[in-house]
């Protein structure tokens, strides 16, 4: 079965963005997406390309825009909508959706999986991730990381799994 997971990072009151940028700097954070989207496909919206911390794949990008003259890099491609990006992505066996909100949005009950950095903090924001149903998902890890020299905000790097129905 393919791995469609989504991945964010999310403050308690679900912000994550204000004005294009993510609100807080959390260096392991980074580490921890690089990780585990290494050599694997993302899909994101316009607004998630282009944003100054964009972050795309060295592998293949799927970028959700009708725009069609988007400056695109080499390994991204342009999708008119979802349905085209999902059937883009039909033979990975796993791609992560990056966002934003509206994309996050419109595939919270496509994906079977979850990476969830909850930042313990509440911020002013102008994007939010999508209310979740907790009774549809498996918490499978989460390890905390304190505040501290590099990190000024204590954070969860939470993963969870679609229950079977």
């Amino acid at each position: 079965m393919q791995r469609i997971s989504l991945i964010a990072a999310m403050s308690e009151n679900r912000v994550i963005g204000n004005h294009n940028h993510l609100p807080w700097h959390l260096p392991d954070d980074w580490k921890n997406f690089r990780k585990v989207t290494d050599g694997k496909a993302f899909l994101m919206g316009r607004k998630s390309y282009q944003a100054e911390d964009a972050l795309v794949s060295d592998y293949r990008n799927i970028i959700v825009t009708s725009k069609e003259d988007l400056d695109l890099c080499s390994h991204c491609q342009r999708a008119e909508n979802l349905p085209a990006a999902f059937e883009m992505l039909a033979n990975e066996k796993e791609f992560f959706i990056l966002g934003g909100g509206s994309i996050f949005e419109q595939t919270i009950d496509n994906a079977n999986y979850l990476y969830l950095t909850i930042v313990h903090q509440t911020f002013s924001g102008d994007a939010f991730f999508p209310a979740i149903n907790w009774n549809l998902w498996n918490k499978v890890k989460s390890v905390y990381h304190e505040a501290d020299e590099q990190h000024a905000f204590a954070f969860s790097l939470n993963e969870y799994e679609r229950k079977s129905i």
